[in-house]
């Protein structure tokens, strides 16, 4: 996947999820049950914190550093779930829409900077294992929105 490429599925994955957004309200995002116990502001809350730990990632790469980890087991992905839930939940609907689409300007600012050649060679980064960089972005965006989309859509 080019670079143009990946950055119009993010375009197209994000403006569906949006789409869906702006149907409700904010009593209705704000009610739990959206997807488990969580309510639609717990999930924006979620998508936001996976895209930070991305930008954290591209900010690294872009100063040569190597990032904190990027790829997790099962299990630790569910206890960064929980532990973010559990930060999060409590925050006004306003604060996690405003860190939800700033941490996403940044994230595409972040994308900018980043070779296309850095994206698709997987053999460019160790901590990578093996996997190219555009595989992260897509699981951390358009195909994370897609996994939410449905919670948001009903």
């Amino acid at each position: 996947m080019t670079k143009r490429e990946l950055l119009q599925a993010i375009q197209k994955g994000r403006a569906e999820f949006e789409a869906a957004l702006a149907r409700l309200s904010p009593a209705q995002m704000i009610a739990p049950g959206a997807m488990g116990e969580w309510s639609v502001k717990d999930i924006l809350g979620h998508i936001g914190m996976w895209e930070s730990r991305l930008v954290t990632i591209l900010y690294a790469i872009e100063r040569g550093a190597t990032p904190p980890q990027a790829i997790h087991t099962q299990a630790e992905v569910d206890q960064v779930n929980a532990e973010s839930y559990a930060e999060q939940r409590d925050r006004p609907l306003d604060r996690v829409l405003a860190d939800f689409h700033g941490v996403h300007k940044q994230l595409l600012k972040r994308l900018e900077a980043v070779k296309e050649s850095d994206l698709n060679d997987p053999k460019r980064f160790k901590w990578m294992e093996g996997e190219p960089l555009a595989k992260l972005v897509a699981g951390d965006t358009f195909e994370h929105y897609a996994e939410h989309r449905p919670a948001i859509g009903r």
